[in-house]
């Protein structure tokens, strides 16, 4: 009788560990990420140089729209601290 009864916890603690390792193998399938395959032509990639017109431009749009330069108004913020 003694050795039905540690057949039986052992059989138990088996099925456990049968019904962990299944459950957690459905919800690691069911958790994988799957990836675009378009997704590098969502990526663009950056020049190794800046282009200096560009960044020309940039600055004269900038100087053109606000009527204070940023430079000046990070003076003036300091300052002001």
């Amino acid at each position: 009788m003694d050795l039905l009864k540690k057949s039986f916890l052992a059989l138990i603690l088996f099925l456990v560990v049968i019904l962990a390792w299944v459950g957690t193998s459905v919800y690691f399938q069911n958790m994988q990420v799957e990836v675009n395959p378009n997704a590098s032509s969502y990526t663009k990639s950056i020049k190794n140089s800046f282009d200096s017109d560009e960044l020309e431009k940039v600055s004269d749009r900038t100087n053109a729209s606000f009527s204070i330069s940023p430079s000046e108004f990070i003076n003036l913020s300091e300052g002001s601290n």
